[in-house]
């Protein structure tokens, strides 16, 4: 790194010094985090290496990680490969982050692995040029960024793909703009942020944060793959979390919905009785693109649907119209299934251990299935194959 970006680091606050506790954290993993987020991650990566591999079937994997923090995106990456029973190819990770403590506690914890290097970096201003087949983000890296640093970073990027001529993926990880987490600021593109769900609260500061809408980010990649003359292949988005995001657990932006991140995860709690009526989900009402609003309208009525036939199973009325409409066949034939599980189990305890967290599963592949890719959870991932070689 240059004397330069050393210096353009001190100038900036290590907002995640404090945050090292939480991702260390035991509790960081909910049910929700292993069962919903995780295997979403892996079916996106995998799908991103699957077709990288289609395309052009290097003989090992390079991988630089913005935003590394403590080195996840090499097991996410890794296990990917595993799933893919890509085992043999060797995997190569350099994780790069603006947190001097972050790297200091990543260094540390893969010491042993000679693969896996980090190194503490500003992607604003300059990247390492290594070959590099996998440019990955996780946890919106990107979103830190104002919407002209995203750009630039970007530019980096692609001018090292072009220069190295490398097939290369570019996995960008952003704060989706639309999540109900954070209706109230639907309006803004970017705004002040706080990281309250992080275990010492009490030391976090609010930071500005730049919000996605997947029309506005794919502009965006379009215009610097222009201006740096590099061939885009296929660009892919997923949203992640659109409904169990960790602000719906503050409700520090959204103090009208429910917290369905507590309330799904206690579907998946063994003994716990959960309330159905508080997992009912309305539509929001605040001004948003065309295809957002009719997404959530739609996303709504499926959900409650589910919810509706869980509880009716129980003998519970939720007292809201079942709108019965045809359910997309990834959700349909709960109470069917409920019904033969129901017939080869004998305990007491069926709606705590068996029947809330078959609706949990329901609920999350409802999710899985349908997001739309938009820029309405708290996620939105875009995955761009990139070719440097011509």
């Amino acid at each position: 790194m240059t004397s330069t970006l050393n210096f353009l680091q001190l100038e900036n606050k290590d907002h995640y010094k404090t945050a090292v506790n939480h991702y260390l954290s035991p509790h960081r993993k909910d049910s929700v985090k292993t069962k919903w987020e995780n295997p979403f991650s892996l079916t996106v990566i995998k799908n991103a290496i699957n077709k990288l591999e289609e395309k052009y079937s290097p003989k090992s994997l390079r991988v630089m990680d913005f935003g590394c923090g403590i080195g996840e995106g090499f097991v996410l990456v890794q296990n990917a490969l595993n799933s893919l029973e890509f085992q043999t190819k060797e995997l190569f990770y350099l994780g790069l982050d603006n947190s001097s403590e972050m790297v200091k506690v990543a260094r540390q914890k893969w010491k042993d692995n000679k693969n896996i290097n980090f190194q503490e970096a500003d992607i604003r201003f300059e990247i390492p040029g290594n070959p590099t087949e996998i440019y990955l983000s996780c946890g919106v890296p990107y979103s830190h960024l104002t919407k002209e640093e995203t750009q630039d970073a970007l530019g980096h990027i692609f001018r090292a793909i072009k220069k190295n001529k490398t097939q290369s993926l570019v996995v960008i990880d952003v704060l989706g703009r639309y999540s109900i987490e954070w209706v109230s600021q639907w309006e803004h593109s970017r705004w002040s942020y706080r990281m309250s769900f992080l275990a010492d609260v009490q030391e976090q500061e609010d930071m500005m944060m730049s919000c996605y809408y997947a029309h506005d980010l794919k502009s965006m990649i379009d215009r610097t793959s222009k201006q740096e003359n590099c061939q885009i292949q296929d660009i892919e988005f997923f949203d992640r979390s659109v409904m169990v995001g960790r602000h719906t657990s503050t409700r520090e932006y959204n103090s009208a919905i429910p917290p369905y991140r507590e309330i799904i995860n206690s579907l998946y709690e063994s003994g716990r009785t959960t309330d159905f009526r508080e997992l009912l989900f309305q539509s929001p009402s605040a001004q948003a693109p065309s295809p957002v609003k009719e997404f959530f309208d739609r996303f709504s009525h499926i959900w409650n649907q589910l919810v509706i036939e869980a509880a009716e199973f129980c003998g519970e009325n939720l007292n809201i119209p079942n709108n019965n409409i045809p359910l997309p066949e990834s959700v349909a034939g709960l109470k069917h299934q409920l019904s033969t599980l129901q017939e080869s189990y004998c305990e007491q305890n069926f709606r705590t251990d068996i029947l809330e967290p078959t609706l949990a599963e329901y609920l999350h592949r409802l999710e899985s299935t349908m997001q739309p890719g938009l820029g309405v959870g708290h996620t939105l991932i875009g995955v761009v194959y990139v070719d440097g070689t011509k």
